[in-house]
């Protein structure tokens, strides 16, 4: 019963201890009386118990199970190869105003986070890039929100970096925001390839993620994680200021998670052992 919905005539979506008694008590005419206590009772045996429901985000791209299995796929040889390198990519922008936070404060006491009006506020954007094997982190800044010249400008600094280090191929992860998938900087790799083919330079392997599908991208959390518990109600005089707490933040988190990153990758590793032909 308490796994059912319950009647419409109860006026409510979920069960309560006294509802569930009373359902109880006219469906057994042996039961005389049943109280709301001993229907708790009975659930703890049972192993029910009163839980929230939590969110739970799916992507509506119809092609999702197919998509994730060619990512993880790549993420599995560029892993296993000593030549390549699998990268994730993303950017955030950032605003000198305060993020909303959560911290400890007395009881009855509010909590106030500045905001502004409709003037204009100085924005600047994080182009980050996260080496899967190392952890070690690439990042750019730019004036104002991300933009297809900023992105090229940033790839041409991550394809020199792995360069210098003699890698044969890049494996780069990210999603379908618009500077991603314009013509210019699909125009860009293109041509890169190309030159990369003709010179010898690390060949750049580009996946898209699935459409909405944040929790596929590190470095999602590792933004939201900076902005909310690291910036929280402080208001910087200077971009210049925010720029450094940010990195600093992000270098920091980057760090914390590398243990729990190197478990995950031995289990991912264990769990895709099979054989895959390459995709180079």
């Amino acid at each position: 019963m308490a796994r059912q919905e319950p009647p419409r005539e109860i006026g409510r979506a979920t069960w309560t201890l006294s509802h569930l008694a009373e359902q109880l008590q006219a469906q057994c005419d042996r039961l005389q009386q049943v109280s709301g206590e001993a229907v708790r009772r009975l659930l703890h045996q049972a192993r029910i118990v009163y839980r929230r429901a939590k969110g739970w985000l799916t992507s509506p791209d119809p092609r999702y199970a197919l998509k994730k299995h060619q990512r993880d796929r790549l993420l599995r040889i560029a892993r296993q190869s000593a030549d390549g390198v699998a990268v994730w990519l993303d950017e955030s922008w950032f605003v000198r105003w305060p993020y909303w936070f959560r911290t400890w404060v007395a009881q009855g006491k509010l909590i106030t986070v500045p905001q502004r009006w409709n003037e204009q506020v100085d924005t600047t954007a994080l182009f980050a890039a996260l080496d899967d094997e190392s952890q070690q982190s690439l990042v750019h800044w730019a004036h104002g929100q991300p933009n297809s010249d900023e992105m090229v400008v940033f790839l041409d600094m991550l394809t020199a970096h792995y360069a210098a280090q003699g890698k044969r191929f890049i494996a780069l992860f990210w999603d379908k925001a618009p500077w991603h998938t314009s013509k210019q900087t699909r125009r860009w790799i293109h041509a890169y390839n190309q030159k990369a083919k003709r010179t010898g330079l690390p060949r750049l392997i580009v996946c898209y993620h699935p459409t909405r599908s944040p929790w596929l991208m590190p470095l999602e959390a590792i933004f939201g994680w900076v902005k909310h518990q690291v910036l929280g109600g402080r208001i910087f005089k200077t971009v210049i200021a925010l720029q450094q707490a940010v990195e600093r933040a992000f270098q920091q988190r980057v760090v914390q998670a590398k243990k729990r990153h190197d478990k995950a990758v031995v289990k991912f590793l264990a769990a895709t052992c099979q054989k895959s032909r390459s995709v180079l």
